[in-house]
């Protein structure tokens, strides 16, 4: 747990109240003085995505980034756990019913005109490898079948994206509700949580369309109308067997595994079905 006293040493912030934040799968949070968030990541090394948040804030996007220590490093570490401090964002985190204002926020981020340096997206799926290995591990081993076949449909598909170019953007590839804050107006607050981001397909991103119970509006909104549902299907059966192995692999969250994983696979032919109607035609190369 971070201290006053490590916040002090660490970030030469003298803090008074320290209370404990929801957080998220990958970190442990507080909220101090309700002026700083501080994030603990649960495994150790250097966080992804830190240096890109400044970058994106001096572009004028709605991101928070982390403070400077005493050192001049945008990260210290703690009992091995690297850790971080940004102001506080006074809001509330989005949910599914505020499909607009994601929706309008996603389609901005993928029309940056002049975006930062990033990564490629790759589609090497190193978790999902592993969960291959795992297939008789107890929260999986009763339907082990099920996910050998979404692993083998994966692999099909991969074959098809590899051969399938299409336009690429800044990609956040967590672009959820969880992390959009907005204000008390309803607006964008902030985007959290770039350390996945990438250049890479818009459909990578806007699979999350089909987390809520708005598809159709959602799609609409975004103004989406040659998306390519190769890339599409990758998108959606990538994220849920890679939730699935991040709870397995990590042994926590089993509820998950059935909510993120099997639940999200059960549904994928039904949701490619909505998308295609938003897609370009199958012979049309752009």
């Amino acid at each position: 747990m971070v201290r006053p006293a490590e916040l002090e040493r660490d970030f030469g912030l003298s803090v008074a109240v320290l209370r404990p934040h929801a957080g998220g799968y990958e970190s442990d949070c507080w909220v101090a003085d309700d002026a700083w968030f501080v994030k603990m990541w649960k495994q150790p090394g250097k966080p992804n995505g830190l240096e890109l948040l400044g970058d994106l804030q001096v572009r004028g996007w709605p991101t928070v980034a982390p403070i400077r220590t005493t050192s001049g490093k945008l990260y210290a570490v703690l009992h091995g756990r690297p850790y971080a401090v940004f102001p506080y964002i006074h809001g509330r985190t989005a949910t599914h019913d505020d499909w607009r204002v994601t929706a309008e926020a996603l389609r901005q981020v993928h029309e940056l005109s002049e975006p930062p340096d990033l990564p490629r997206v790759t589609v090497d799926e190193p978790e999902i490898r592993q969960l291959a290995q795992r297939l008789d591990h107890p929260w999986i081993v009763d339907r082990r079948d099920e996910v050998a076949a979404a692993i083998r449909r994966l692999d099909e598909v991969i074959g098809r994206v590899s051969a399938t170019p299409v336009r690429e953007v800044v990609c956040h590839r967590d672009f959820g509700a969880l992390n959009l804050m907005l204000d008390e107006d309803g607006e964008v607050a902030a985007i959290l949580d770039w350390e996945q981001a990438v250049i890479g397909p818009r459909e990578y991103d806007v699979w999350i369309a089909a987390e809520g119970n708005h598809l159709e509006s959602f799609l609409t909104e975004y103004g989406a109308h040659d998306l390519e549902l190769h890339h599409l299907e990758y998108a959606l059966l990538a994220r849920g067997l890679r939730d699935m192995a991040a709870r397995i692999l990590d042994g926590v969250d089993r509820p998950g595994v059935d909510t993120w994983g099997f639940d999200r696979i059960a549904r994928l032919d039904r949701d490619l079905t909505v998308f295609s109607s938003y897609c370009r035609p199958a012979d049309d190369p752009h």
